[in-house]
Order: C-alpha cells, then sequence, then structure tokens
C-alpha cells in the first residue's frame, strides 16, 4: 500500500468540502478514541460537572442577589408569638387565661414534648430533618443546601407545601402568606440561613411552639391543653399523630369539626397518613400504627381553654395591668399574675347578687332589674369581690356596674360629715334644724317628705335626713365637701361632666361615681382616715423573675385624722342613730358584729307643683375594720324603681345577706379609740369630741328657741370665754 505523503493532503481537503468522505483508516489513537460509548460518557459526565458548578455558582448568585433584602436569623430564638399570661385568685385558682385576641400560646422546651409528637412531626413534614445528626449544618454545606433547594424549587409541582421544617419555621416567622417564586425563593434561603445557624433541636423547639394547630392554639403547648387537657409531654400515640397532623391544614384537619358528625372526617384520614409515615419511616411498627388509629379520643372545645371567673373582675384587673404595664402582661406576656380577689368571698358574692329567685323578687316587687357589689379590705385596698352584674346572660352583662358612673345618693353625706367633723365647726352633737329651705329657688325635701325638727348631726346622718345635710353643706361651702371627697378618693369629682350644685351632698351629680369610688371613699373611715387606691394586683412574675410585688406601705396616705375617722364610725354604727328611720333590727345591721353603714337613694322629681318619687339608684355601704362592701341595686337604662323609699328597702337586704355570711368566722374587731378622742358617757350613749370642740359641745346655744321655719342656716356656737 502507497504511503501517505504530504502531496496527498489537498486533494483530500478538497474532498471534503465537497461533502465526499473518503474510507477512514482503523483508529489508532488511545482507550477512549477506540471507544466510542465510553467517550461519550465521559463528555456527558463533563458537562455533568460544567453545569452542576454553573448550577451552584447560579444558586449563589441569586442568593446573593436576595441576601440584602432578607431578614436576619440571628434573633430567632428570640421570637416567637406573646406568652399566655395567667391569673390568680390570691388562693391560687386559676381565674383566667388572659392573652392577644385569638392567640393562645403556652411555651415549652423540646424536653417537654412527647417524643411521639417529635417523631410524628418530622415523618410526615420532615423526613429528611434529622440526617446529618443534631449538629449546626456548617458553611461548607451551605451550597449544597442551596443547590439542593433549587432543584426542589424547580422539579415541585405547586409552590406550596412540600417545605422543609426550616422552611416552614422562615415562613411563619418572617414572612406573609404568599404564592410567587420571590416568596418562595426567599423562603428557600432563610431556610437555609436557620439551618446553618441552629441546631437541629433548636429548630425543632422554635418550629413546634410555633406553628398553629388551629382553634386559636399556636405550639404544640396550647393544643396539647386546648384538645386533651394535658401538658405536651404526656400526648400518646394517637393523640400526637393526630395533632401532628393539623398545621397542615388547621381548619380541615380540626379535629373539633367532626366529633359527633357523620361523613368524612378529615382529621381521622389525616392522622391515618402520619402514622402512614411514621411506619414507612420506621418510628412504629404497623401493628402500633394499627392501634393507634383505633384508638377512641377524646377532645374538649376550645372554649373550655378560656376559663373564665369573676369576669368583672377580671377586666378590672386587665385594666390596672394595663395602667401599671401597658401591653407588657399581653406582649410578650408569659406572667403569673396574682390578685387580690378571694374567691370564697367572690363565690358568696355572686351567689348574694346572682340568685335566681332574689333577682325575681326584686323585678316584681320593686322593679330591680340589675345589682352590683364590691368588697374591699379596708386595711390596704384589696379589692377581694366584685360581682358587676346580676344576670351574667341579661341584657346589660356586658357593663360592670361597680366601675360604672351612677349618682350616689344620700351616701355622699359620708364626705360632707366627715368634712364637717374636721372643720371643727360642727360636732357629733350639734344642733341643726331639719325644716323647709330655700336656696335661691333650690328646695330641698327629705325622702319621708316630712320635717323633724331639731336634730344633733348625729342623728340627722344616722337616720340620713336631707335638709340638714344640705345645711351642714352650706354653711362649710360647696368646695370644702367636693374637696373632702376628692382627697378620699372620689376623683370623678375632677371630670367637667361631673357638675353640680347644693344637691351635691345628696348625691346631685351631672355624671356620677363609680361604685368602687364610693367604696374606696369610705374605706378611708374603714381604715382610720388612711387612703388605699383599690388594688387588683398582688403579685407578677415572669418564670422566676418578680417583676412587681405589691406594698401596702407605699399605697397609704392619711388623708382624714384617726380622731375624725373614729368619730365617724361611732356614729354610723349606733343603731340609735337611726332608730327614727329605719328602726332598731334593720337590714343595717349584723347579729353578734357592730358594723358601720350608710345607705343612699335617687331621686326626686318635681312635677306639676309636687315632689314625687323616681329613684333611679339605690345604695347600700357599711364595713367593719377587715371588710368592706358596696352594694347598688337599680337599672341601668335609668328606669325607674318603684315602692323604693330608701336604701334600707333595696340594697341593704343584699348588704346584710353578703356582709354576714363573709365574716362568719373572722375575729369580732372594731377600733380603738385614738388618744386625742375624748369620750363623755358610755356605750351607746357615749358622744365623742375633738380636744379643741369639747368645750363648745356644753355651751348653752341660744339658737332653738328662735329657729323658724324659713331659717336658712344653722346655730351658731357661742363664742366661749377665756
Amino acid at each position: 500500500m502507497r504511503e501517505r505523503t504530504l502531496g496527498d493532503t489537498p486533494p483530500r481537503r478538497r474532498t471534503v468540502r465537497a461533502g465526499l468522505r473518503r474510507p477512514q483508516p482503523p483508529p489508532t489513537g488511545g482507550f477512549l478514541a477506540r471507544h466510542r460509548l465510553l467517550r461519550l460518557v465521559a463528555w456527558v459526565t463533563g458537562v455533568s460537572v460544567l453545569l452542576a458548578v454553573i448550577g451552584t455558582a447560579a444558586a449563589a448568585i441569586v442568593y446573593a442577589s436576595y441576601e440584602a433584602g432578607l431578614p436576619s436569623v440571628a434573633g430567632l430564638l428570640q421570637m416567637g408569638p406573646p406568652r399566655d399570661s395567667y391569673l390568680y385568685s390570691q388562693d391560687g385558682v386559676l381565674l383566667a387565661v388572659i392573652h392577644e385576641p385569638g392567640v393562645h400560646h403556652i411555651h415549652v422546651p423540646l424536653r417537654a414534648i412527647s417524643r411521639d409528637l417529635i417523631d410524628a412531626t418530622v415523618a410526615v413534614e420532615d423526613r429528611h430533618f434529622y440526617q446529618g445528626g443534631n449538629s449546626v449544618v456548617g458553611s461548607a454545606d451551605l451550597p449544597r443546601v442551596i443547590e439542593a433547594g433549587l432543584h426542589d424549587l424547580l422539579h415541585r409541582h405547586s409552590l406550596q407545601g412540600a417545605s422543609t421544617i426550616p422552611e416552614q419555621l422562615a415562613k411563619i416567622s418572617f414572612l406573609s402568606d404568599n404564592q410567587s417564586l420571590s416568596y418562595k425563593v426567599r423562603e428557600l434561603l432563610l431556610g437555609a440561613q436557620i439551618s446553618q445557624r441552629y441546631t437541629r433541636n433548636q429548630i425543632m423547639q422554635m418550629y413546634l411552639n410555633r406553628i398553629d394547630y388551629g382553634n386559636q392554639a399556636l405550639g404544640i403547648g396550647s393544643a396539647a391543653e386546648l384538645y386533651f387537657h394535658i401538658p405536651a409531654a404526656r400526648l400518646d400515640l394517637a393523640q400526637a399523630s393526630m395533632l401532628a397532623g393539623v398545621p397542615d391544614a388547621p381548619t380541615l384537619f380540626d379535629p373539633l369539626n367532626y366529633v359527633g358528625a357523620s361523613g368524612p372526617n378529615y382529621a381521622k384520614e389525616r392522622q391515618q397518613v402520619v402514622l402512614e409515615a411514621m411506619v414507612a419511616n420506621h418510628y412504629i411498627s404497623q401493628a402500633q400504627a394499627n392501634a393507634a388509629f383505633a384508638q377512641r379520643l377524646t377532645y374538649f372545645p376550645w372554649e373550655d381553654s378560656e376559663p373564665l371567673r369573676a369576669p368583672d373582675f377580671v377586666s378590672y384587673a386587665e385594666s390596672q395591668l394595663q395602667q401599671q404595664f401597658g401591653e407588657a402582661y399581653l406582649n410578650p406576656g408569659g406572667w403569673t399574675i396574682t390578685t387580690s380577689l378571694d374567691l370564697h368571698d367572690q363565690l358568696l358574692a355572686q351567689g348574694v347578687i346572682q340568685n335566681p329567685a332574689t333577682r325575681a323578687q326584686l323585678a316584681s316587687g320593686y322593679n330591680i332589674r340589675d345589682s352590683a357589689l364590691v368588697a374591699l379590705d379596708p386595711r390596704d385596698g384589696e379589692v377581694l369581690a366584685m360581682v358587676g352584674t346580676n344576670n351574667a346572660q341579661g341584657p346589660w352583662s356586658q357593663i360592670n356596674m361597680t366601675t360604672t358612673p351612677r349618682r350616689p345618693g344620700s351616701t355622699f353625706k359620708l364626705f360632707t360629715y366627715t368634712a364637717a367633723l374636721a372643720s371643727g365647726e360642727f360636732t357629733m352633737t350639734t344642733p341643726v334644724l331639719d325644716a323647709p329651705i330655700d336656696i335661691n329657688g333650690y328646695t330641698p325635701h327629705n325622702y319621708d317628705f316630712l320635717y323633724h325638727g331639731i336634730c344633733p348631726v348625729q342623728l340627722c346622718l344616722g337616720n340620713s335626713f336631707n335638709i340638714p345635710a344640705v345645711k351642714v353643706e352650706m354653711a362649710l361651702g360647696l368646695p370644702a365637701v367636693a374637696s373632702m371627697a376628692e382627697r378620699m378618693g372620689v376623683s370623678s369629682l375632677l371630670s367637667p361632666a361631673n357638675t353640680y350644685g347644693p344637691a351635691l351632698t345628696l348625691g346631685g351629680l351631672g355624671q356620677g361615681i363609680t361604685e368602687l369610688q364610693l367604696a374606696t371613699g369610705a374605706s378611708v373611715l374603714a381604715s382610720g382616715g388612711v387612703l388605699h387606691q383599690p388594688t387588683a394586683i398582688l403579685r407578677v412574675t415572669s418564670g422566676r423573675q418578680v417583676v412587681y410585688q405589691y406594698d401596702p406601705a407605699q399605697n397609704s396616705t392619711q388623708v382624714v385624722s384617726p380622731a375624725v375617722a373614729y368619730i365617724m364610725n361611732e356614729i354610723l354604727s349606733n343603731n340609735n342613730n337611726r332608730i327614727q328611720e329605719f328602726g332598731l333590727y334593720s337590714h343595717l345591721t349584723l347579729t353578734g358584729r357592730k358594723v358601720a353603714a350608710k345607705t343612699g337613694t335617687t331621686d326626686f322629681q318635681y312635677a306639676n307643683g309636687a315632689y314625687s318619687p323616681n329613684i333611679e339608684d339605690n345604695w347600700t355601704v357599711g364595713w367593719t375594720p377587715q371588710l368592706l362592701t358596696a352594694l347598688w341595686v337599680g337599672n341601668p337604662d335609668g328606669s325607674p324603681l318603684s315602692g323604693v323609699s330608701s336604701g334600707i328597702s333595696g340594697a341593704a337586704p343584699l348588704w346584710q345577706a353578703y356582709m354576714q355570711v363573709a365574716l362568719q368566722g373572722r375575729p369580732l374587731l372594731w377600733y380603738h379609740k385614738p388618744a386625742d378622742v375624748v369620750q363623755v358617757g358610755y356605750g351607746s350613749a357615749a358622744e365623742y369630741y375633738l380636744p379643741s370642740t369639747v368645750a363648745s359641745a356644753y355651751a348653752e346655744y341660744p339658737c332653738p328657741s328662735a329657729y323658724l321655719s324659713d331659717w336658712n342656716g344653722v346655730c351658731p356656737q357661742p363664742a366661749l370665754s377665756g
């Protein structure tokens, strides 16, 4: 065969350009050159490696383009839903779980979560979650994570679902619900960052505490308590597999939707999917799955997770929390709050106020449709009981009448006569004429429409005569009376809406005061002249940290002298002072116990040239050194009562019923006479004076013979000679 020479080259090139091929000689190259298939495989492998490198680079470019706009995951451990706070009575009974609307959240550490629940969640949500151990994913693995995530993203049939647990954690922590590609990439990249920064157990704990289990339950701690009334640690396989399936579609897979219902049970079908996944991933055997699926589960309605005892008090306690701490008790929450409520006293109060038979009797006999009670410990201002309505399902059930302003009627005389004694111008024996009076057209009447002649202050007050009270008020001046009431805790008098005139001492206010303010003012007398603002919050803790501890010493202001308070207590506790109008054994007395009390009604209307009773509110407030109770009856809509002439026939019977039972077992206490109070006489006939007024009390008054029916003042005390 002729050997090729250089001269052969040009003709061959021309032939190729012409589209013709000569027979090729056998290959004489290496192994790959002799094996076309292997050469093709090598080429494909090289291209794949090149594409992988390009893919990783593209992933890095994508990551870099999104990184600037991604939120930081550095503080993820400190994030999470606001936690429930717990409100307890002072004797340790749970009153309410308080939280932001629509969100229940009980945080639990991973060690306090059932292993079955963790396994079920991994099996159905992210079966590869724990592969590679429990360590943090290293930075060297980040390109792999991103590449795998992009591959997963590009090959999914839907942009919803199929997210890994880190991605789901990223979604619920940082992202709003969105189905766009951009959203999904952000979820993917944040999930990668979370995987890089946190351990698997940290991620799992955050996820299980933040995922939505439906019915306002965020996190497995809330879900376990809500659905089964058990802590998350006690969830068995059947319960765990049921709950693990809920987050995928909390409404569709809500097990409460199918309790007692016929037809498809999607929650049960989802439980079967979870159990099958657990079997497939070797967490449980098929026999265990079958047994768990067959187990009958008992569910509790979500309303049961909202225990609410003493709802009016709870609302009041929340208002105090708001004033003291802002929103912190709700967000971040997680507080344990001990309140002043005495559950024993509260249940007694509810039994008295909300008794159906009593309610019907008041409605039929007096057209009284509502009532309210508040009880304080006057020694420190603690609110022991609060019932804001007599019917929790009634038309006014949403109104707390203990904190709703109403005109207080003659109970306001407490402030008038306290101011009178404190002024030194009046004593408990100063005579006042109860006769017609006209003050620039204002002509008050007594509730019995009678006049009673001369009465000493103690009898004027004890029998709650109106005209003498107005005379005393006008002698002191309206500012002096209003100032005393304000100092004693009736802060609403500072409101521009609370206009008043000479009828102030009879409760004639534009807006009125609240039952709680009346109780606070009366408690100044009950505590020896010390003002304690009412408090509902005794202690607040967050974990092991004490956030707040009530200190009565920081809530104590001497606003009335102990001597004046003592004299007022003696006047208001002496039954002899009220026999004329109320009788000796009225509803203002307690068997075997000394007690001070004052009634009040509002109000009288003038029509057709005559006064007629049109009573809207009826009150009684009374106390011992350890318990003070204010009681209101009436109609929140202002409709008049019928057959009620004084507090003795409306509120007093309820007040007496509560006080008699609430004080059972408590020591018999009364006040010690201060050293600067002068006592004259003994027993129920004793009289008490301030040292500066005792001499004038025994001076001869020139006025009684000069009292005329049109005289508007009080008898002036004679000048005392040296």
